[in-house]
């Protein structure tokens, strides 16, 4: 038995004691001083004042001593779990106590948790106990999903996870009846990356499917685009760039049209152009290689603005021209012996192939890519898209050009990442980034979220989300959130509930000095633990001490 040492590093410890050796010295010199009592009489006082200094200091510094006791562990198992599963587990971890979810009582120094289904109210009860989990993965479910819970509007939607499939399936994302991304897995637990443009706006949901199966629903936040200026700058219009300039126009953009009619003539259309009288500077320049040189071209790139290539004949040398006239460092290859390659339903490529570069982005699923350098350049080595248009197929037409203007637009302001899932009851973080103004606070439903800035970057900013309701909630009145209730619906969902609460269990200080006594007795199979007086104890000591000092006087 060892007792515990004082933190004599803290001031309120010296002050404490400080009072408490004033007290002894005061009750000692009290009764040295009487003139009435004998020596004998003297000597049994001064040890009843000393034992309840004693107990006092006892009570005040809380002693404690370590004690080794045999160490309990119990298995927890899941709703999901066959019966089986659960006692092969339980045989080789060699546990002797198993309860199902709902029937653990007694409170056990290890608890190992077999499966992932298990309600909120039973975790909470292990907030003393070191955790130990088991997944227990369904056949033909998801095991993981993430994905970005807020995006704008033509950023790309990335929802990756696992899956445990039985047979070769093709997994999907579909929204409606229309099929976003999909990938063939194998047999087994396979990881996946499932991603298309996120080209609606508002509240958004679509479906992960597994052969015919649905197997969840994922729902997230599309913000719309601020409302951007681009110009189209041709030598001679065509449908396709007639066909962009309009969808821009319905999207809500700010467009001109610049064709050059003849020698020294020059038209100009609008859309949307509604300010008269001010300078107007486009913020994406649409043209062809043979405009590359053009002022408006470069003034665009040394402003930091973008410029979209379209229309190329031959894509080799119209490289070359862009390479000149911008200092840009584009380097393709030859990919094909054909005139044209498939670049996706009813859609075609000129035959080359982008080289990467560190500074160079591809726009995923289509053969279209951009440059950062003092602006953004950006080629397309499509063919055709407004066939897609004219067919009625405007949906494949919107996620091609939301995906491209989703590279090219300058930095959002204001911008709200949420990594999702995020679940009541559970901490989520979020973040602000690009903000115009320093932000303190951020509203999320009812509930009012504190930011911290960061150090590194004064324009990011974070904060964590611990909301109660679920179901849709608003951000700022502007953007929203899906929050999903703490009881996960689904395999995956019930997995995430079980991580987050791992991880916020394994920050919980008391838990690691726990998981620290554990680790370092497990060996010998007992937990050396912090035992402390009851409080009945303390009680019996002060009221035997007062006690006697009362009773003593009236013997004498």
């Amino acid at each position: 038995m060892t007792y515990t040492t004082p933190n004599w590093a803290d001031p309120i410890t010296w002050a404490i004691a400080l009072g408490l050796l004033a007290l002894f010295c005061i009750q000692s010199w009290l009764v040295l001083r009487s003139q009435t009592l004998t020596a004998g009489r003297k000597t049994v006082r001064a040890i009843l004042n000393g034992l309840l200094w004693l107990v006092i200091v006892a009570f005040v510094l809380q002693v404690s001593w370590h004690a080794d006791r045999p160490a309990t562990h119990a298995m927890l198992v899941g709703d999901e779990v066959p019966t089986a599963y659960a006692r092969t587990i339980q045989d080789s971890l060699h546990i002797r106590d198993r309860f199902m979810a709902r029937t653990l009582n007694a409170v056990y120094d290890t608890v190992t948790l077999v499966g992932q289904d298990f309600p909120t109210e039973t975790l909470t009860r292990l907030s003393r106990s070191v955790i130990r989990w088991v997944p227990y993965s369904l056949p033909n479910q998801l095991q993981q999903l993430q994905w970005k819970g807020v995006v704008r509007q033509g950023e790309l939607q990335r929802i990756s996870g696992q899956v445990d499939a039985q047979a070769e399936q093709l997994l999907r994302v579909r929204y409606g009846n229309q099929t976003l991304d999909s990938l063939l897995v194998k047999p087994g637990l396979t990881p996946f990356n499932l991603q298309f443009p996120a080209f609606g706006q508002g509240q958004n949901q679509v479906e992960i499917v597994l052969g015919k199966q649905p197997l969840d629903t994922v729902r997230f936040y599309s913000r719309p685009v601020a409302p951007l200026r681009i110009q189209f700058l041709l030598d001679n219009p065509d449908f396709e760039s007639k066909t962009l300039a309009d969808w821009l126009g319905k999207q809500g953009h700010s467009v001109r049209v610049s064709a050059t009619l003849s020698k020294n003539i020059r038209s100009q259309v609008g859309i949307n152009n509604s300010a008269k009288g001010t300078i107007w500077k486009p913020d994406i320049v649409v043209t062809d290689p043979a405009q590359a040189a053009s002022p408006v071209v470069r003034n665009a790139i040394v402003d930091g603005r973008a410029v979209l290539f379209i229309n190329l004949s031959n894509p080799s040398t119209d490289v070359s021209v862009v390479n000149r006239a911008l200092k840009t460092r584009w380097r393709i290859s030859r990919s094909s012996t054909q005139e044209t390659v498939p670049a996706g339903k009813n859609l075609t490529a000129h035959p080359y192939r982008f080289a990467g570069a560190s500074n160079q982005f591809s726009v995923p699923g289509y053969p279209i890519a951009v440059q950062r350098t003092a602006g953004r350049v950006g080629i397309s080595l499509l063919n055709e898209t407004f066939p897609l248009a004219l067919s009625g197929d405007s949906l494949a037409y919107g996620r091609i050009w939301y995906a491209v203007m989703a590279k090219l637009q300058p930095a959002a302001k204001n911008n709200v990442l949420v990594d999702a899932p995020v679940f009541s009851h559970l901490p989520s973080p979020v973040h602000v980034n690009n903000a115009t103004e320093k932000a303190s606070l951020l509203r999320v439903g009812t509930d009012t979220v504190r930011l911290i800035q960061s150090a590194l970057n004064r324009q990011l900013a974070t904060g964590t989300l611990l909301l109660d309701k679920y179901g849709w909630q608003s951000i700022q009145d502007s953007l929203s959130v899906y929050v999903e209730p703490a009881i996960a619906r689904t395999p995956a969902r019930s997995r995430h509930v079980i991580n987050r609460f791992m991880r916020a269990h394994a920050t919980d200080a008391a838990s690691k000095a726990t998981a620290i006594r554990q680790t370092r007795t497990s060996a010998s199979g007992s937990v050396t633990s912090s035992e402390t007086l009851p409080a009945w104890a303390w009680l019996a000591l002060f009221l035997v001490c007062l006690t006697a000092l009362w009773v003593e006087p009236k013997l004498g």
